[in-house]
């Protein structure tokens, strides 16, 4: 029973190694009457001796290098004695401090069984061992004494992925990718997890409404670290018993060219940390997160309409970005406590999800610069302006458990950004945009608003090639999931949102107004189908537009033009996502 899981696992947390909650039996009077029963919590009559006694931790023996194929050359190696512990190697692929610094089991303590459990949580986080075991003897010498072996076996130090893929995409793209991850897991002795991936893309967009291809080419190249412990230039404490604490370094290069139209190159460097105050709250702080954008080979038509938008310029413009961000997750999916994994589990029936991110750019560095200077801005680093934005987003998730067969998900999902003092637009890769698999479902990727503007009314050879993005968003889903059969799932699902810009720009329509924004709300239905393969889910769904916000007001809502028969219609409306994994 429950109860007794608990008194079990309570007992243990006492020192009660032994102890089991077979030893607890409950003795039911029905005698007292009036339909109730007295129940007593008593003592199995034979206890063993054992199993009343506290135990304490004697010896904890690591063995960082132990293999399944061979027990005794496993735990044969020289011996540390570091902190306390008997640390046990004959490779010396780590630094011992390293292991012994994630480990809660202490010499000369009080056993707990919580202790034994974050051991093996916080060794696994490491993202180095593929086994993680802790065995318990009796010390010879103290017969209320245990002795601790913590065996680990590692992973393969290095390895290499490649991965080929062939896409279709939601705005009539095709074409192949190929991605290639290096991955060194023990990078500096530490644990550290090194990642160094390179990518390629050639994507061709094939339209019923235009003639010929268009076409583009994505590169990139990024490499990260990241230690398990915080790295600072003074002590931070964290006071987490099951969790550790992430220090990431990036360094990236990425190009995008539209061959008929510009190529966008961006570096980015950034140094930040990830922690998790509990199961269900997760942080992560980027103080510094510099990125420098480039846009070059700008083809005559596409500088004609840079030329007719100045805002659009203005966000193609060479620029810096010195900026951090700060990112608080909070999932009420995740289990809170490791205790729960003794108990029954209940069917929750609801759930949260929260996201939202804060990112500021260029505030200090104008500071330094606005100080005695008196010359017209923008002010430049290295001879090119650099932004200065407030930008925040959220991203909200209700779901609700039906039964084991059925839920509904929705999400609200809400952005802006303000740019200020050095700049007047935000940057082209920081402003938003929505539409494609993941967002609104109905329309191509990228391609709604801003506002009433129609992209399709305003482009003469590529309708929707060029990516519609703004300062602000506003997106909403609602989905109902339900099993057909086996590990085949369906879904029926609405999705609505826009963006906007804060101002008007050279695109009619594009500016936000609290009277009328929810009257230009873009909307899409459709069904979908998912295989769940355990490891992944591959999704398609089947989307159409049922209100477009480009139309003249009182012709948005298009349900009468529904004609599941007609080829034409089908062409211009229905629209096809392939993609791995559910959109939220």
């Amino acid at each position: 029973m429950k109860e007794q899981n608990r008194i079990e696992l309570a007992a243990q947390n006492m020192g009660y190694f032994y102890f089991d909650d077979r030893y607890l039996l409950f003795q039911a009077d029905s005698t007292v009457g009036n339909r109730k029963v007295d129940l007593d919590l008593v003592f199995e009559p034979e206890v063993p001796t054992k199993s009343k006694r506290i135990y304490n931790v004697n010896q904890v023996n690591v063995f960082p290098n132990y293999s399944l194929r061979n027990d005794s050359l496993s735990t044969r190696g020289d011996t540390t004695q570091i902190k306390g512990y008997n640390y046990i190697d004959n490779t010396h692929a780590f630094r011992p401090e390293i292991i012994t610094d994630v480990i809660n089991l202490q010499h000369d303590s009080v056993y707990r069984k919580i202790d034994h459990e974050y051991t093996l949580s916080r060794l696994m986080s490491l993202n180095t061992f593929k086994f993680v075991n802790v065995k318990f003897t009796d010390d010879p010498n103290d017969s209320s004494a245990l002795n601790a072996n913590i065996y680990m076996t590692p992973l393969t130090k290095k390895s290499l992925r490649l991965q080929l893929q062939v896409v279709s995409k939601s705005n009539n793209f095709v074409g192949p990718g190929l991605e290639a991850t290096f991955t060194n897991r023990n990078f500096l002795r530490g644990a550290e997890l090194f990642q160094l991936r390179l990518s390629g893309a050639y994507e061709s967009q094939i339209s019923r409404q235009q003639s010929g291809a268009l076409n583009a080419v994505e590169l990139g190249a990024d490499a990260s670290l990241t230690v398990p412990r915080f790295i600072t230039p003074i002590h931070i404490p964290y006071r987490s018993a099951k969790y550790l604490p992430q220090t990431q370094f990036r360094i990236g290069y990425n190009l995008q060219q539209r061959l008929q139209f510009f190529k966008l190159t961006s570096f980015n460097v950034g140094y930040g940390y990830t922690w998790r105050e509990t199961t269900l709250k997760t942080h992560e702080f980027f103080p510094i997160d510099l990125s420098y954008v480039q846009s070059s080979n700008i083809s005559a038509e596409f500088d004609q309409r840079l030329t007719e938008n100045p805002t659009l310029a203005n966000s193609f413009q060479d620029q810096f970005i010195p900026g951090l961000t700060y990112s608080f997750t909070f999932n009420s999916q995740l289990r809170e406590d490791i205790e729960q994994k003794y108990f029954e589990q209940k069917l929750n029936k609801s759930n949260f999800y929260f996201h939202g991110t804060v990112g500021l750019a260029g505030n200090l560095l104008n500071l330094m610069q606005s100080v005695g200077n008196t010359g017209d801005r923008p002010y430049e680093v290295l001879g090119s302006p650099y932004s200065q934005y407030l930008r925040g987003e959220i991203d909200f998730r209700y779901y609700l458990q039906l039964d084991r067969h059925q839920k509904l998900a929705t999400r609200l999902s809400m952005g802006t950004g303000y740019a200020f003092g050095n700049s007047t637009q935000l940057p082209y890769i920081k402003q938003f945009a929505i539409g494609g698999s993941n967002s609104i479902r109905s329309f191509p990727a990228r391609s709604i608003g801003p506002g009433t503007f129609n992209i399709r009314d305003n482009a003469t050879e590529a309708p929707i090639f060029i990516d519609q993005r703004a300062d602000m968003k506003l997106e909403g889903n609602v989905e109902y999931r339900f099993d057909i059969v086996n590990s085949l799932k369906g879904a029926v699902f609405l999705d609505a949102g826009n963006i906007w810009m804060l101002k008007e720009d050279g695109r009619a329509g594009s500016a936000f107004d609290k009277d009328t924004f929810l009257n230009e709300l873009a909307a899409g239905t459709g069904l979908g189908l998912r295989y769940d393969f355990s490891f992944f889910i591959l999704r398609l769904d089947a989307a159409f537009p049922i209100r477009k916000p480009y139309l003249p007001i009182g012709e948005r809502w298009v349900f009468d033009k529904i004609d599941f028969g007609s080829s034409q219609w089908r062409g211009e409306n229905l629209i096809l996502n392939i993609a791995i994994g559910y959109p939220f």
